[in-house]
Protein backbone atom coordinates (compact mmCIF):
# COMPACT_ATOMS: atom_id res chain seq x y z
CA UNK A 1 0.00 0.00 0.00
CA UNK A 2 1.09 3.59 -0.50
CA UNK A 3 1.94 5.37 2.73
CA UNK A 4 1.27 9.05 3.33
CA UNK A 5 4.27 11.27 4.07
CA UNK A 6 4.80 12.51 7.62
CA UNK A 7 3.20 15.91 8.25
CA UNK A 8 4.04 18.52 10.87
CA UNK A 9 1.62 19.50 13.66
CA UNK A 10 -0.80 16.71 12.75
CA UNK A 11 -2.80 14.43 15.04
CA UNK A 12 -2.10 10.68 14.60
CA UNK A 13 -3.79 7.66 16.13
CA UNK A 14 -2.30 4.35 17.25
CA UNK A 15 -1.78 2.15 14.18
CA UNK A 16 -1.32 5.02 11.71
CA UNK A 17 1.65 4.43 9.39
CA UNK A 18 3.68 7.17 7.69
CA UNK A 19 6.82 7.38 5.61
CA UNK A 20 9.62 9.95 5.79
CA UNK A 21 9.18 13.01 3.59
CA UNK A 22 12.30 11.99 1.63
CA UNK A 23 12.97 8.53 0.24
CA UNK A 24 15.01 6.35 2.59
CA UNK A 25 17.27 3.52 1.49
CA UNK A 26 16.31 1.56 4.60
CA UNK A 27 12.88 0.71 3.19
CA UNK A 28 11.31 1.50 6.56
CA UNK A 29 8.03 3.17 7.44
CA UNK A 30 6.85 4.18 10.90
CA UNK A 31 3.81 3.04 12.88
CA UNK A 32 2.26 5.15 15.64
CA UNK A 33 2.38 3.32 18.98
CA UNK A 34 1.50 6.30 21.19
CA UNK A 35 -1.11 8.69 19.81
CA UNK A 36 -0.62 12.44 19.82
CA UNK A 37 0.26 15.44 17.64
CA UNK A 38 3.47 15.55 15.60
CA UNK A 39 6.18 18.16 16.15
CA UNK A 40 6.77 21.20 13.93
CA UNK A 41 9.98 19.64 12.56
CA UNK A 42 10.45 16.14 11.17
CA UNK A 43 12.31 13.75 13.52
CA UNK A 44 15.53 11.96 12.65
CA UNK A 45 14.05 8.60 11.69
CA UNK A 46 15.68 5.39 12.97
CA UNK A 47 17.37 3.07 10.48
CA UNK A 48 16.67 -0.35 11.99
CA UNK A 49 13.42 -2.26 12.48
CA UNK A 50 11.88 -2.04 15.92
CA UNK A 51 13.59 1.21 16.96
CA UNK A 52 11.36 3.99 18.27
CA UNK A 53 11.51 7.77 18.04
CA UNK A 54 9.64 10.49 19.91
CA UNK A 55 7.86 13.12 17.82
CA UNK A 56 5.99 15.74 19.82
CA UNK A 57 3.47 13.68 21.77
CA UNK A 58 3.79 10.67 19.43
CA UNK A 59 5.99 7.61 19.58
CA UNK A 60 6.81 6.00 16.23
CA UNK A 61 8.15 2.46 15.76
CA UNK A 62 10.12 1.51 12.64
CA UNK A 63 8.62 -1.32 10.56
CA UNK A 64 9.33 -2.73 7.11
CA UNK A 65 7.35 -1.04 4.35
CA UNK A 66 6.66 -4.41 2.68
CA UNK A 67 6.18 -6.60 5.75
CA UNK A 68 2.41 -6.72 5.49
CA UNK A 69 2.57 -7.67 1.81
CA UNK A 70 5.18 -10.47 1.94
CA UNK A 71 3.61 -11.98 5.07
CA UNK A 72 0.38 -12.82 3.23
CA UNK A 73 -0.45 -16.35 2.04
CA UNK A 74 0.11 -15.43 -1.63
CA UNK A 75 2.38 -12.40 -1.80
CA UNK A 76 2.84 -10.34 -4.95
CA UNK A 77 5.83 -11.09 -7.21
CA UNK A 78 9.16 -9.83 -5.82
CA UNK A 79 11.06 -7.64 -8.30
CA UNK A 80 14.87 -7.42 -8.12
CA UNK A 81 16.57 -4.28 -9.51
CA UNK A 82 20.22 -3.23 -9.74
CA UNK A 83 21.91 0.17 -9.97
CA UNK A 84 25.58 0.66 -10.88
CA UNK A 85 26.90 4.15 -9.97
CA UNK A 86 30.31 5.28 -11.20
CA UNK A 87 32.66 7.60 -9.33
CA UNK A 88 33.78 10.63 -11.35
CA UNK A 89 37.23 10.65 -9.73
CA UNK A 90 37.92 6.97 -10.43
CA UNK A 91 35.90 6.38 -13.59
CA UNK A 92 35.73 9.75 -15.33
CA UNK A 93 31.96 10.14 -14.92
CA UNK A 94 29.25 9.78 -12.29
CA UNK A 95 26.81 7.92 -14.56
CA UNK A 96 24.23 5.57 -13.01
CA UNK A 97 23.18 2.44 -14.95
CA UNK A 98 19.81 0.85 -14.14
CA UNK A 99 19.26 -2.89 -14.85
CA UNK A 100 16.89 -5.71 -14.08
CA UNK A 101 17.52 -9.36 -14.83
CA UNK A 102 14.55 -9.80 -17.18
CA UNK A 103 13.39 -12.88 -15.25
CA UNK A 104 10.93 -11.04 -13.00
CA UNK A 105 7.47 -12.56 -13.13
CA UNK A 106 5.05 -11.04 -15.66
CA UNK A 107 7.57 -8.35 -16.63
CA UNK A 108 9.05 -8.80 -20.10
CA UNK A 109 10.36 -5.33 -20.92
CA UNK A 110 12.01 -2.43 -19.13
CA UNK A 111 10.82 -1.65 -15.58
CA UNK A 112 10.03 1.83 -14.28
CA UNK A 113 10.24 2.30 -10.52
CA UNK A 114 10.53 5.54 -8.62
CA UNK A 115 10.80 7.43 -11.91
CA UNK A 116 13.90 5.46 -13.02
CA UNK A 117 13.86 3.09 -16.02
CA UNK A 118 15.59 -0.23 -15.36
CA UNK A 119 16.73 -1.80 -18.64
CA UNK A 120 16.15 -5.51 -19.17
CA UNK A 121 19.59 -7.15 -19.23
CA UNK A 122 20.73 -10.66 -18.25
CA UNK A 123 22.12 -10.10 -14.75
CA UNK A 124 22.80 -12.74 -12.11
CA UNK A 125 23.69 -11.87 -8.51
CA UNK A 126 24.39 -14.45 -5.80
CA UNK A 127 26.03 -14.69 -2.39
CA UNK A 128 24.06 -12.13 -0.41
CA UNK A 129 23.38 -14.46 2.54
CA UNK A 130 24.91 -13.72 5.94
CA UNK A 131 26.38 -16.71 7.79
CA UNK A 132 27.48 -17.38 11.37
CA UNK A 133 31.14 -17.75 10.33
CA UNK A 134 31.85 -14.13 11.25
CA UNK A 135 32.88 -13.03 7.77
CA UNK A 136 30.87 -10.56 5.70
CA UNK A 137 29.24 -11.68 2.44
CA UNK A 138 31.12 -11.07 -0.80
CA UNK A 139 28.39 -11.36 -3.46
CA UNK A 140 29.09 -12.06 -7.12
CA UNK A 141 27.51 -9.97 -9.89
CA UNK A 142 27.50 -11.41 -13.43
CA UNK A 143 26.46 -9.12 -16.29
CA UNK A 144 25.85 -10.29 -19.88
CA UNK A 145 28.52 -9.11 -22.34
CA UNK A 146 27.29 -10.59 -25.64
CA UNK A 147 27.35 -7.19 -27.37
CA UNK A 148 30.60 -6.14 -25.70
CA UNK A 149 28.90 -3.26 -23.84
CA UNK A 150 30.47 -4.02 -20.45
CA UNK A 151 33.91 -4.47 -22.02
CA UNK A 152 33.52 -1.07 -23.69
CA UNK A 153 32.61 0.46 -20.33
CA UNK A 154 35.68 -1.10 -18.71
CA UNK A 155 37.91 0.38 -21.42
CA UNK A 156 36.47 3.84 -20.76
CA UNK A 157 36.98 3.75 -16.98
CA UNK A 158 40.45 2.24 -17.34
CA UNK A 159 41.40 5.21 -19.51
CA UNK A 160 40.78 7.37 -16.42
CA UNK A 161 42.32 5.00 -13.85
CA UNK A 162 44.53 2.31 -15.36
CA UNK A 163 43.52 -1.20 -14.33
CA UNK A 164 40.56 0.04 -12.29
CA UNK A 165 37.95 -2.29 -13.89
CA UNK A 166 35.10 -0.43 -12.13
CA UNK A 167 36.69 -0.90 -8.71
CA UNK A 168 34.95 1.32 -6.14
CA UNK A 169 31.72 1.64 -8.16
CA UNK A 170 28.56 1.46 -6.05
CA UNK A 171 26.11 -1.39 -6.66
CA UNK A 172 22.63 -1.08 -5.17
CA UNK A 173 20.34 -4.08 -4.95
CA UNK A 174 16.71 -3.00 -4.68
CA UNK A 175 13.85 -5.42 -4.08
CA UNK A 176 10.21 -4.48 -4.14
CA UNK A 177 6.87 -5.99 -5.18
CA UNK A 178 5.39 -5.81 -8.66
CA UNK A 179 2.33 -3.97 -7.28
CA UNK A 180 4.56 -1.01 -6.29
CA UNK A 181 6.11 -0.41 -9.74
CA UNK A 182 5.29 2.80 -11.62
CA UNK A 183 2.10 2.41 -13.62
CA UNK A 184 0.58 -0.13 -11.23
CA UNK A 185 -2.57 0.83 -9.26
CA UNK A 186 -0.60 0.66 -5.99
CA UNK A 187 2.59 2.33 -7.26
CA UNK A 188 4.77 3.45 -4.34
CA UNK A 189 8.48 4.27 -4.64
CA UNK A 190 8.86 4.11 -0.84
CA UNK A 191 7.64 0.52 -0.52
CA UNK A 192 10.70 -1.69 -0.79
CA UNK A 193 12.97 -4.00 1.12
CA UNK A 194 15.97 -2.21 2.69
CA UNK A 195 18.28 -1.17 -0.14
CA UNK A 196 21.54 -3.13 -0.11
CA UNK A 197 24.63 -1.06 -0.93
CA UNK A 198 27.76 -2.86 -2.14
CA UNK A 199 30.99 -1.82 -3.81
CA UNK A 200 32.84 -3.43 -6.70
CA UNK A 201 36.00 -4.85 -5.12
CA UNK A 202 37.45 -6.48 -8.22
CA UNK A 203 36.69 -7.92 -11.65
CA UNK A 204 36.99 -11.68 -11.24
CA UNK A 205 36.27 -12.79 -14.84
CA UNK A 206 35.70 -11.34 -18.30
CA UNK A 207 34.93 -13.12 -21.56
CA UNK A 208 32.76 -12.62 -24.64
CA UNK A 209 29.67 -13.91 -22.82
CA UNK A 210 29.79 -12.43 -19.32
CA UNK A 211 31.74 -10.11 -17.03
CA UNK A 212 31.86 -11.12 -13.37
CA UNK A 213 32.52 -8.78 -10.44
CA UNK A 214 33.14 -9.56 -6.78
CA UNK A 215 31.31 -7.19 -4.46
CA UNK A 216 32.09 -6.20 -0.90
CA UNK A 217 30.57 -4.08 1.83
CA UNK A 218 32.17 -0.75 2.71
CA UNK A 219 33.60 -2.35 5.86
CA UNK A 220 35.32 -5.07 3.83
CA UNK A 221 37.01 -3.02 1.07
CA UNK A 222 40.76 -3.43 0.70
CA UNK A 223 42.82 -0.44 1.81
CA UNK A 224 39.97 1.30 3.63
CA UNK A 225 40.30 2.54 7.22
CA UNK A 226 37.20 2.59 9.46
CA UNK A 227 36.50 5.02 10.99
CA UNK A 228 37.79 7.46 8.37
CA UNK A 229 38.12 10.28 10.91
CA UNK A 230 40.58 9.65 13.72
CA UNK A 231 39.94 11.14 17.14
CA UNK A 232 43.03 12.85 18.53
CA UNK A 233 43.10 13.79 22.19
CA UNK A 234 42.78 17.49 23.01
CA UNK A 235 42.47 18.55 19.36
CA UNK A 236 39.15 19.46 17.73
CA UNK A 237 38.97 18.58 14.03
CA UNK A 238 35.78 20.47 13.19
CA UNK A 239 35.75 23.76 11.28
CA UNK A 240 35.08 26.66 13.66
CA UNK A 241 31.52 27.95 13.17
CA UNK A 242 30.93 25.16 10.66
CA UNK A 243 27.91 22.85 10.61
CA UNK A 244 29.52 20.30 12.96
CA UNK A 245 30.78 22.95 15.39
CA UNK A 246 27.41 24.63 15.61
CA UNK A 247 28.60 27.83 17.31
CA UNK A 248 26.87 30.91 15.87
CA UNK A 249 27.24 33.37 18.73
CA UNK A 250 29.14 36.67 18.99
CA UNK A 251 32.96 36.98 18.95
CA UNK A 252 34.44 35.46 22.10
CA UNK A 253 38.22 35.10 22.18
CA UNK A 254 41.42 34.98 20.17
CA UNK A 255 43.41 31.83 19.51
CA UNK A 256 45.36 32.35 22.76
CA UNK A 257 42.17 32.64 24.78
CA UNK A 258 42.24 36.41 25.10
CA UNK A 259 38.59 37.51 25.56
CA UNK A 260 37.08 39.90 23.03
CA UNK A 261 34.85 42.48 24.68
CA UNK A 262 31.96 43.47 22.36
CA UNK A 263 31.99 47.17 21.58
CA UNK A 264 28.83 48.89 22.82
CA UNK A 265 29.79 52.39 21.75
CA UNK A 266 27.46 54.56 19.71
CA UNK A 267 29.84 54.29 16.73
CA UNK A 268 29.82 50.47 16.87
CA UNK A 269 26.04 50.36 17.11
CA UNK A 270 25.74 52.75 14.17
CA UNK A 271 28.08 50.62 12.08
CA UNK A 272 26.13 47.43 12.87
CA UNK A 273 22.89 49.15 11.87
CA UNK A 274 24.47 50.42 8.63
CA UNK A 275 25.76 46.92 7.82
CA UNK A 276 22.28 45.47 8.35
CA UNK A 277 20.84 48.11 6.00
CA UNK A 278 23.36 47.11 3.33
CA UNK A 279 22.28 43.48 3.59
CA UNK A 280 18.56 44.29 3.39
CA UNK A 281 18.93 46.72 0.46
CA UNK A 282 21.12 44.21 -1.38
CA UNK A 283 18.41 41.58 -0.99
CA UNK A 284 15.82 44.06 -2.27
CA UNK A 285 18.04 44.90 -5.26
CA UNK A 286 18.47 41.21 -6.10
CA UNK A 287 14.70 40.71 -6.02
CA UNK A 288 14.12 43.84 -8.16
CA UNK A 289 16.69 42.59 -10.70
CA UNK A 290 14.86 39.29 -11.07
CA UNK A 291 11.50 41.07 -11.42
CA UNK A 292 12.90 43.41 -14.09
CA UNK A 293 14.33 40.48 -16.07
CA UNK A 294 10.96 38.71 -15.93
CA UNK A 295 9.11 41.87 -17.03
CA UNK A 296 11.56 42.41 -19.90
CA UNK A 297 11.06 38.85 -21.13
CA UNK A 298 7.26 39.20 -20.88
CA UNK A 299 7.35 42.44 -22.91
CA UNK A 300 9.51 40.84 -25.61
CA UNK A 301 7.08 37.94 -25.87
CA UNK A 302 4.05 40.25 -26.06
CA UNK A 303 5.62 42.41 -28.75
CA UNK A 304 6.36 39.39 -30.91
CA UNK A 305 3.02 37.60 -30.52
CA UNK A 306 0.62 37.45 -33.49
CA UNK A 307 -2.55 35.32 -33.46
CA UNK A 308 -4.11 33.56 -36.46
CA UNK A 309 -7.65 34.95 -36.75
CA UNK A 310 -8.81 33.63 -40.14
CA UNK A 311 -7.68 31.28 -42.92
CA UNK A 312 -9.58 31.60 -46.23
CA UNK A 313 -9.48 30.36 -49.81
CA UNK A 314 -11.80 31.33 -52.71
CA UNK A 315 -10.42 31.65 -56.25
CA UNK A 316 -13.72 32.29 -58.09
CA UNK A 317 -13.42 35.85 -59.43
CA UNK A 318 -16.73 35.96 -61.29
CA UNK A 319 -19.40 35.53 -58.61
CA UNK A 320 -18.92 38.84 -56.91
CA UNK A 321 -17.97 37.15 -53.65
CA UNK A 322 -14.91 38.03 -51.58
CA UNK A 323 -11.79 36.33 -52.91
CA UNK A 324 -8.96 35.11 -50.69
CA UNK A 325 -5.85 33.45 -52.11
CA UNK A 326 -2.12 33.67 -52.73
CA UNK A 327 -1.03 32.89 -56.30
CA UNK A 328 2.60 31.89 -56.94
CA UNK A 329 4.06 31.37 -60.41
CA UNK A 330 5.66 27.94 -60.20
CA UNK A 331 8.34 28.52 -62.86
CA UNK A 332 9.91 31.39 -60.96
CA UNK A 333 8.57 30.93 -57.45
CA UNK A 334 7.57 34.57 -57.46
CA UNK A 335 4.28 36.00 -56.28
CA UNK A 336 1.66 36.43 -58.97
CA UNK A 337 -1.07 37.87 -56.78
CA UNK A 338 -2.12 38.18 -53.15
CA UNK A 339 -5.84 38.90 -52.78
CA UNK A 340 -7.85 39.45 -49.61
CA UNK A 341 -11.51 40.41 -49.94
CA UNK A 342 -11.15 41.27 -53.63
CA UNK A 343 -8.25 43.57 -52.90
CA UNK A 344 -4.52 43.22 -53.45
CA UNK A 345 -2.46 43.08 -50.27
CA UNK A 346 1.15 42.38 -49.34
CA UNK A 347 2.38 39.32 -47.47
CA UNK A 348 3.88 40.13 -44.10
CA UNK A 349 2.95 39.87 -40.45
CA UNK A 350 -0.78 40.41 -41.07
CA UNK A 351 -1.31 38.39 -44.28
CA UNK A 352 0.59 35.14 -44.73
CA UNK A 353 0.60 32.22 -47.15
CA UNK A 354 -1.22 29.12 -45.91
CA UNK A 355 -1.42 25.60 -47.34
CA UNK A 356 -1.61 24.78 -51.08
CA UNK A 357 -5.21 24.39 -52.28
CA UNK A 358 -5.07 23.93 -56.06
CA UNK A 359 -2.99 24.46 -59.17
CA UNK A 360 -4.03 26.20 -62.41
CA UNK A 361 -2.37 27.53 -65.52
CA UNK A 362 -2.46 30.52 -67.82
CA UNK A 363 -1.72 29.85 -71.46
CA UNK A 364 0.33 26.87 -72.48
CA UNK A 365 3.23 24.98 -70.98
CA UNK A 366 4.54 24.71 -67.48
CA UNK A 367 5.96 28.22 -67.54
CA UNK A 368 2.59 29.71 -66.64
CA UNK A 369 1.52 27.12 -64.02
CA UNK A 370 0.14 28.92 -60.97
CA UNK A 371 -0.11 27.44 -57.45
CA UNK A 372 -2.95 28.83 -55.34
CA UNK A 373 -2.56 28.86 -51.57
CA UNK A 374 -4.88 29.75 -48.73
CA UNK A 375 -4.33 33.17 -47.25
CA UNK A 376 -4.09 33.66 -43.49
CA UNK A 377 -4.96 36.82 -41.59
CA UNK A 378 -3.01 37.37 -38.38
CA UNK A 379 -3.87 39.89 -35.67
CA UNK A 380 -1.71 41.66 -33.13
CA UNK A 381 -2.86 41.86 -29.47
CA UNK A 382 -2.22 45.49 -28.60
CA UNK A 383 -3.83 45.14 -25.16
CA UNK A 384 -1.29 42.47 -24.17
CA UNK A 385 1.57 44.73 -25.22
CA UNK A 386 0.09 47.64 -23.27
CA UNK A 387 -0.22 45.52 -20.12
CA UNK A 388 3.31 44.13 -20.52
CA UNK A 389 4.72 47.61 -21.09
CA UNK A 390 3.00 48.89 -17.94
CA UNK A 391 4.42 45.98 -15.90
CA UNK A 392 7.88 46.62 -17.34
CA UNK A 393 7.72 50.32 -16.45
CA UNK A 394 6.76 49.48 -12.87
CA UNK A 395 9.56 46.89 -12.58
CA UNK A 396 12.10 49.36 -13.99
CA UNK A 397 11.02 52.03 -11.51
CA UNK A 398 11.30 49.56 -8.61
CA UNK A 399 14.74 48.46 -9.79
CA UNK A 400 15.98 52.05 -10.05
CA UNK A 401 14.76 52.79 -6.52
CA UNK A 402 16.35 49.60 -5.13
CA UNK A 403 19.65 50.38 -6.85
CA UNK A 404 19.68 53.89 -5.39
CA UNK A 405 18.87 52.57 -1.90
CA UNK A 406 21.69 50.04 -2.09
CA UNK A 407 24.22 52.62 -3.30
CA UNK A 408 23.22 54.98 -0.48
CA UNK A 409 23.46 52.15 2.06
CA UNK A 410 27.02 51.37 0.95
CA UNK A 411 28.02 54.99 1.36
CA UNK A 412 26.43 55.16 4.82
CA UNK A 413 28.14 51.91 5.84
CA UNK A 414 31.55 53.21 4.74
CA UNK A 415 31.02 56.46 6.65
CA UNK A 416 29.95 54.55 9.78
CA UNK A 417 33.03 52.33 9.55
CA UNK A 418 35.31 55.36 9.25
CA UNK A 419 33.67 56.93 12.30
CA UNK A 420 33.98 53.71 14.30
CA UNK A 421 37.65 53.22 13.47
CA UNK A 422 38.34 56.87 14.41
CA UNK A 423 36.65 56.48 17.80
CA UNK A 424 38.73 55.71 20.93
CA UNK A 425 36.92 52.40 21.44
CA UNK A 426 37.72 48.99 19.97
CA UNK A 427 38.58 49.16 16.22
CA UNK A 428 36.16 47.47 13.84
CA UNK A 429 38.74 45.15 12.33
CA UNK A 430 39.51 43.56 15.71
CA UNK A 431 35.86 42.78 16.40
CA UNK A 432 35.45 41.39 12.88
CA UNK A 433 38.52 39.16 12.70
CA UNK A 434 39.84 38.69 16.22
CA UNK A 435 37.50 35.77 17.07
CA UNK A 436 39.59 32.64 16.53
CA UNK A 437 39.07 29.21 18.10
CA UNK A 438 42.08 27.53 19.65
CA UNK A 439 40.63 24.04 18.99
CA UNK A 440 40.76 23.03 22.65
CA UNK A 441 38.22 22.11 25.30
CA UNK A 442 38.87 25.42 27.05
CA UNK A 443 37.79 27.25 23.87
CA UNK A 444 34.55 25.27 23.85
CA UNK A 445 33.94 26.23 27.47
CA UNK A 446 34.26 29.91 26.59
CA UNK A 447 31.64 29.60 23.85
CA UNK A 448 29.14 27.01 25.09
CA UNK A 449 29.58 27.27 28.84
CA UNK A 450 31.68 25.21 31.23
CA UNK A 451 28.98 22.57 31.77
CA UNK A 452 27.24 22.61 28.42
CA UNK A 453 27.00 19.53 26.20
CA UNK A 454 28.99 20.01 23.03
CA UNK A 455 26.63 20.24 20.05
CA UNK A 456 28.90 18.24 17.71
CA UNK A 457 29.47 15.44 20.24
CA UNK A 458 32.54 13.49 21.41
CA UNK A 459 35.28 16.08 21.53
CA UNK A 460 37.63 14.71 22.56
CA UNK A 461 35.32 11.71 23.17
CA UNK A 462 33.62 12.34 26.46
CA UNK A 463 30.68 14.34 25.08
CA UNK A 464 30.80 16.96 27.86
CA UNK A 465 33.15 19.84 28.46
CA UNK A 466 33.71 19.22 32.16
Amino acid sequence: MAYAAWAASTAYSVGDVVRATTLQATGLVFRCTVAGTSDATEPSWPTDIGSTIADGGITWAAISSVYGDVATLAPNAIIELFELELDATLHGASTIYYWHAGTNENVTGDIIYGGNTYVRLPVEATGFDYTSSGSLPRPTLRVANLMGDVTALLLLVNATTAGNDLGGAIVRRIRTLKKFLDGEPGADADARFPTEVWYVDRKSNENRDVVEFELASKLDLAGQMIPRRQVIANVCQWKYRGAECGYTGPPVASVVGQPIVPDSSAEAIAYAAAEATVESTKAALDAATIALNDATNALNVAEGTWTLSSSQYNRDLNLGTPDYYVAVRRSTGGLYAVVWNNGAVQLGNQYRRGKLETTGSIGRGTFNVIDYYRIEEWTFDTSAVTAAQSAYNAALSAYTTAETNYTNALSSRDAALTAWEASPTQPAEIAASGDICGKRISDCKLRFGADAELPFGSFPGAGLTQ
